[in-house]
């Protein structure tokens, strides 16, 4: 399956849904209704309907809905390129539990290192999920009592609570750089720098007409409380 999760208030569908329905007509889109509906970790859930960046529940479905669902997670900016090398993407993927992609383009020097969750590739009921789910549902329990103590607001980054880094601090080992995949997950887990946006028949980043300026995450998370019920009520 090919995927994405999507919610917003006044598009019913990403921008790339007509492109990837035209390559792929079995693509399919996921709202909180469905990830709700599969989410065993009622912890987790409570957590879940709280949040109040989009950003931080998107990084959370997509490993619910691999988990029932397994497959080919994309974020909504992620456009079909070459469709043969999307085959040759999944074709080598197979013998792994999941792949895991990075911006080798991006890189400074030759021996960086630069992992992302915007595109994931997992098969169902991996337990690889739950390791990450656990490790998210214990950050969201600290910030909540952060939050919850402060009254509202208490500095926080979506990268190290839901983001990318909870898939390098329990998959790779960090005391070399660049980080090496630890020899528990070798074989179970692979990683794919791309040279470029689009050489694994998927063009990342493509199509960002749904950003509205300083919606970013990494800008609303500077002043936004990450969960919505926290502020303390006034006399």
């Amino acid at each position: 399956m090919l995927f994405t999760y999507w919610t917003h208030p006044e598009e019913k569908t990403p921008p790339s849904w007509d492109e990837w329905k035209d390559a792929y007509p079995y693509y399919k889109i996921f709202g909180d209704d469905e990830v709700l509906e599969i989410m065993n970790d009622e912890e987790l859930k409570f957590y879940y309907t709280k949040i109040t960046l989009p950003a931080a529940k998107s990084d959370i479905a997509r490993l619910v809905l691999l988990r029932e669902f397994g497959g080919l997670y994309m974020d909504a900016h992620t456009c079909p390129a070459r469709m043969v090398d999307l085959v040759h993407t999944l074709d080598y993927s197979n013998s792994y539990e999941m792949t895991l992609f990075g911006k080798k383009w991006e890189f400074k020097y030759p021996n960086d290192f630069n992992l992302m969750n915007t595109v994931i590739l997992c098969r169902k009921n991996s337990n690889l999920l739950d390791l990450l789910l656990g490790l998210i549902r214990e950050n969201l329990k600290k910030q909540y009592e952060k939050e919850k103590a402060a009254g509202g607001y208490a500095d926080y980054d979506i990268h190290f609570v839901t983001g990318t880094y909870c898939f390098v601090s329990i998959f790779f080992d960090e005391s070399p750089y660049p980080p090496k995949l630890k020899e528990k997950f070798i074989g179970r887990v692979n990683v794919d720098m791309l040279e470029r946006a689009d050489s694994a028949g998927f063009h990342i980043y493509k199509n960002y007409t749904y950003r509205k300026e300083k919606s970013h995450w990494s800008e609303r998370q500077k002043v936004e409380p990450l969960f919505r019920d926290c502020l303390k009520s006034s006399a």
